[in-house]
């Protein structure tokens, strides 16, 4: 109990420093999701789409630092986008991939809103995230558009073959792609999106 109760804890110190990198002021943020539009039109409308139906995200706010990750969420309801994505674009990371990312984010919500808090840790939450962004890229696929399945499956293999096992992302998909779930994800892909 005491190391699930430190695991938490560490969980939530993590989420807290993320959360304090150089904040950008949310109408700057959004003038930079609009100015990026024809960048990054899936994302684009799959962004304003969630934020108006996705009933657990509260709140988008926006930081800008480089070496950072693209997205973190928080168990408030808040996911926070890092615009030095969007202001320097980033070669692998364009459209398709933008939307695995924010996918990812939202399954940060729904593993807080359905796991309850007592057990709650990193890795599982990566993982449910990882899987929600899956989930939601093959409803995509079924609608045609194959590009974030193929784009998710394709980066989540690869960062699997990290070393960095102290990073909860890694740990998570190390799991995850030896799982039955991950294998029908690939399969549907290949046999679908060619």
């Amino acid at each position: 109990m005491r190391i699930s109760l430190i695991v938490t804890a560490l969980f939530f110190i993590s989420a807290k420093v993320k959360a304090q990198h150089p904040k950008v002021p949310d109408t700057a943020g959004y003038c930079i999701i609009q100015e990026n539009k024809e960048a990054f039109p899936k994302f684009y409308k799959l962004f304003h789409q969630l934020l108006a139906n996705e009933p657990l995200l509260k709140q988008v706010t926006f930081i800008n630092k480089k070496g950072k990750g693209p997205g973190f969420a928080n168990p408030n309801g808040t996911v926070v986008l890092d615009l030095d994505f969007f202001i320097n674009k980033k070669p692998r990371y364009d459209d398709n991939r933008l939307i695995v990312i924010l996918y990812h984010e939202v399954g940060h919500l729904h593993y807080y809103k359905k796991t309850d808090r007592a057990k709650w840790n990193p890795e599982d939450s990566e993982k449910a995230a990882f899987e929600y962004s899956l989930l939601k890229t093959k409803e995509m696929a079924e609608a045609k558009d194959c590009l974030p399945l193929k784009t998710g499956l394709h980066f989540m293999l690869l960062r699997s073959q990290s070393n960095e096992t102290s990073d909860p992302h890694v740990r998570a998909l190390k799991r995850m792609v030896n799982e039955p779930l991950y294998a029908e994800y690939v399969a549907y892909q290949r046999e679908v999106c060619k």
